[in-house]
């Protein structure tokens, strides 16, 4: 039986290295394997049937709302509004810009969602600001890298919607359940990035920009694979970094806080609704997108008729490859749970007798390996079918193995070769990716050791969700 797994996840795999676009991949191989376990007109039957199940959920409509939430944040330049605040408060400060580009990507993930939106945005703003305080593009790879992969942790988070999805969990607790490790990486980011700073600054720099991008990056290159998604996922983002080149950077604290007023609150309204009870995930999700729209036509006045039809088409676009994914990852969870593959684990872990302690390593050891070669919601598709029912029989805490997931998700997003916001940074920064891999090591390290600490500190992820 272990080898039949094991074959299971080679064949996996080998489908997502195919080039096939996640989702068709993830549900022909569903069907594929279906059919061998009865025949293709009731696999067809059973794939059509799990295929629409899969959408017809009220928790799922959060994500195309947050997703569209995440593009209008994006277009009305509130990005650039709380990088300014930030920079302000921590610029002075040793290695402050840095700092800076690692608080405003935290507060742009309590607004978005989505660690590619943030990565994205967030690297068109800062990236420049930073190369002429001349950062080395290691330590911007790092900072960015840092800020994007907060997306996952920090409410709302699209993946903790997808987790509470799959495993019937409150959509709150897991938001509040990512709160504490999402500032504690905040702050240890922001530790580290002063550790470095002695060796941030490069005196005399040369230019680099889009062109210096590494040309090792072909066509048929992870990083060819993962371009067309992040410049979806960037969207129609009206960032401009050039707006302010030429001019110098002179705002007061309290101008500051007036122009990010507007943004921080988005994450206010958003997360403070849901744990206080007015409204659900799906409701919250709506109301993000209305407030956005609002502030966009009436109060920056950056959005217009025409620019407000193109931010509806990139989240449309964006909402169905998502929405592609779910159906071809419910058809394969499906197909797990009916070729009884769980249970063989479960059996496994019985017969072997392994300590808890021993066995949340292994299953660490397992998703980080994994998240190296997986996109991510095809690894929660994966991941939680099998490894649910190990969780419920080992009695652990199903808020707490959530946030050791999104920890894996969030190391999955910056670890080659299927790291998606290694690409995303070194396609918007012109950086070479072998530089970005460099400066991508410390948040690994953070990452990894967070993990460790909620690994043996459950209360890090369980004392705020059972205040409510």
């Amino acid at each position: 039986m272990v080898l039949y797994i094991i074959g299971f996840i080679v064949v996996f795999l080998l489908v997502l290295a195919s080039g096939l676009p996640v989702g068709f991949g993830l549900g022909f191989l569903a069907l594929g394997l279906l059919t061998l376990y009865t025949d293709f007109e009731m696999a067809m039957g059973m794939g059509i049937e799990k295929a629409y199940g899969a959408l017809d959920s009220s928790v799922l409509v959060a994500i195309p709302l947050f997703i569209l939430a995440a593009q209008l944040i994006s277009a009305t330049g509130m990005g650039k509004r709380l990088f300014d605040a930030a920079r302000v408060f921590f610029g002075r400060m040793k290695s402050g810009l840095g700092i800076a580009t690692i608080a405003s990507s935290g507060v742009f993930s309590a607004m978005t969602g989505s660690s590619f939106v943030s990565a994205s945005t967030m690297g068109l703003i800062a990236i420049p600001e930073l190369r002429r305080a001349k950062y080395s593009d290691t330590i911007i790879s790092a900072a960015i890298t840092a800020g994007g992969s907060l997306g996952s942790v920090i409410p709302p988070s699209i993946v903790m919607i997808v987790y509470g999805y799959l495993t019937d969990e409150s959509i709150a607790r897991l938001f509040m359940a990512g709160m504490i490790p999402g500032i504690l990486l905040i702050i240890l980011y922001s530790l580290a990035l002063v550790a470095l700073s002695p060796w941030s600054i490069e005196k005399d720099k040369p230019a680099s920009g889009p062109a210096a991008c590494n040309t090792e990056d072909g066509a048929g290159s992870p990083s060819a694979s993962m371009n067309a998604q992040s410049e979806a996922l960037a969207g129609v983002s009206s960032e401009d970094p050039s707006e302010t080149e030429d001019t110098p950077f002179t705002m007061t604290h309290l101008e500051a806080i007036k122009q990010a007023f507007w943004g921080l609150m988005a994450p206010v309204i958003i997360l403070g609704g849901i744990y206080l009870g007015i409204f659900t995930a799906s409701e919250a999700a709506a109301i993000a997108a209305v407030y956005c729209t609002v502030i966009g036509f009436l109060v920056y006045r950056s959005l217009s008729l025409k620019k407000m039809w193109d931010i509806l088409l990139s989240a449309a676009n964006l909402s169905a490859m998502v929405a592609i994914i779910v159906i071809g990852g419910a058809m394969l969870g499906h197909v797990v749970v009916f070729g009884r593959i769980p249970q063989e684990i479960l059996a496994f872990i019985i017969e072997q007798d392994y300590s808890p302690l021993f066995l949340m390593l292994l299953v660490n050891i397992i998703l980080f390996l994994l998240g190296m070669f997986m996109e991510v919601l095809a690894l929660m598709y994966l991941a939680i079918p099998l490894l649910f029912p190990v969780v419920m029989y080992m009695g652990w805490d199903n808020i707490w193995f959530a946030v050791i997931l999104m920890i894996n998700v969030n190391l999955a997003l910056i670890t080659p070769p299927m790291g998606g916001v290694l690409y995303v940074v070194s396609q918007i920064g012109g950086i070479p990716i072998n530089t970005v891999l460099k400066g991508a090591m410390l948040p690994v390290i953070v990452l990894i050791f967070v993990l460790l600490l909620v690994i043996f500190f459950p209360p890090i992820a369980t004392w705020l969700p059972i205040m409510i």
